[in-house]
């Protein structure tokens, strides 16, 4: 749990110093940190950016076994970058929140809680803590849901706790296309990708407009929502159906980053569109080489159920681009295991069709201390898909398991043509040591707060 105070509560004190700093001289340390008596100290590296700074603090925050103090005071006076210094705080209140906020559903031997009092002079510095503190209880809300089993959280808890969620906010339009409008609207995708739901995870559409900048160009953020994924008839073998109930992330993340817009009042055109499904097995599971109709009338082959996301994404993109109107879309999915292989659990992999947005949403990252790296859109890419059937427009997979990430990343593509395009690829980087994490929220609100 978050505690501001001005004063200790407990009796570790982590507290920053220069890298020159005499004790730094005298003393062994151990990464960035070294401790002497009770005092944690934490050697400030003035040329490590923030993101790298992120991602070692939310490393020594998750190790920390005891409740401690955190001297926030003693960082900021260390920075004299006011972007900088926001980034900082960002990073040490995400951090804190991710290892003292866990959900438990154990009834024996529960999760010991540690607690985090932070120490800051909040006449001083609250500017900076006042939005860090809301985008750390966002990334826990997202991060609760993400958590939850399945068996907890069905497409019809999600679309009812984010309706109340936001129902307390203003200049919020909240609606749902159900099974009945996608159908009628002919979402050949989305729907084939939910036939064999249960009731409550019937495919949807959940849409969060927020515009409180009309003369600026709308921008979309697509989020996949698979609730479980089966792997649909091309079935997972079982330890890579493990944490299948996470596969809504993108979606819970989406919708997240909008709350936090809202909630702080940034100046924004913007929409959360959450593609909703479930892939499960059964008799009207859809099939390999069942040919589907998408939204904007193409044709789509399917050569493995178990890549669906993309399919509902697909829609979703195609919604957002002719509903709504958006002139960039991006989309966040845990869309492949790929991804991983390419850049481990450390980088969010990015496509950006358009070269200043892409410097954009870099700086974005830096000021909300996330890691980001840009991966390749190609023409040949997508022809790898396109070229894969000879009954469709283009196939949901491309031969083979080479550059897996960046075909998927072409499918979706193929669907935003016309428009700004950015996808992210967040399959590795919604854990940090086998537990769920809300990633790339603190980038998105940056991207959109630092445009408008």
């Amino acid at each position: 749990m978050l505690e501001i105070n001005k004063t200790k509560k407990y009796s570790s004190t982590l507290i920053a110093i220069d890298e020159n700093n005499k004790l730094n001289k005298t003393h062994k340390k151990n990464d960035a940190t070294f401790i002497l008596d009770k005092s944690i100290y934490w050697v400030y590296n003035y040329n490590t950016d923030s993101a790298d700074f992120g991602y070692a603090f939310l490393t020594f925050a998750s190790n920390q076994k005891e409740s401690i103090n955190i001297d926030i005071n003693s960082f900021l006076l260390l920075i004299t970058d006011e972007n900088k210094k926001q980034a900082i705080v960002n990073a040490i209140l995400s951090a804190a929140a991710f290892a003292s906020d866990k959900y438990s559903l154990k009834t024996i031997n529960k999760n010991k809680t540690v607690s985090h009092n932070l120490i800051v002079d909040v006449k001083k510095y609250g500017k900076y803590l006042n939005e860090a503190k809301i985008l750390a209880e966002v990334e826990s809300f997202a991060k609760t849901l993400i958590t939850m089993p399945g068996n907890y959280l069905s497409a019809d808890d999600l679309e009812r706790i984010y309706k109340n969620k936001f129902s307390k906010l203003k200049n919020i339009k909240f609606s749902v296309l159900h099974k009945p409008e996608l159908l009628r609207k002919k979402m050949g995708l989305i729907t084939a990708v939910g036939q064999s739901s249960q009731k409550n995870n019937e495919p949807r559409i959940i849409t969060v407009s927020y515009n409180t900048n009309p003369s600026k160009k709308k921008i979309a953020l697509v989020g996949k929502g698979i609730m479980f994924d089966t792997g649909g008839l091309n079935l997972k073998p079982g330890e890579f159906m493990l944490n299948m109930h996470n596969d809504m992330a993108g979606a819970a993340i989406v919708l997240a980053t909008i709350y936090a817009l809202a909630k702080l009042n940034v100046k924004a055109n913007i929409v959360g569109v959450a593609a909703i499904s479930s892939n499960e097995i059964g008799p009207y599971a859809y099939r390999v080489n069942d040919v589907l109709t998408s939204y904007d009338g193409r044709t789509v082959e399917i050569l493995n159920t178990d890549a669906e996301g993309r399919l509902a994404l697909a829609d979703g993109i195609s919604y957002a681009k002719k509903d709504l109107q958006a002139k960039t879309i991006m989309t966040v999915a845990t869309l492949t295991g790929a991804i991983s292989v390419a850049l481990g659990e450390l980088y969010t992999g990015i496509w950006a069709s358009d070269e200043s947005q892409w410097k954009e949403l870099q700086s974005a990252a830096n000021n909300a201390s996330e890691l980001i790296w840009r991966m390749p859109l190609h023409h040949v890419y997508q022809d790898a898909i396109v070229k894969n059937t000879q009954v469709a427009d283009i196939a949901n997979m491309s031969p083979g398991r080479i550059a897996s990430s960046n075909t998927a990343a072409e499918f979706l593509h193929f669907f935003a043509n016309n428009v700004n395009f950015i996808h992210a690829d967040i399959a590795a980087t919604t854990e940090f040591k086998k537990q769920p994490i809300a990633a790339l929220i603190k980038t998105m609100f940056y991207f959109i707060k630092d445009k408008h």
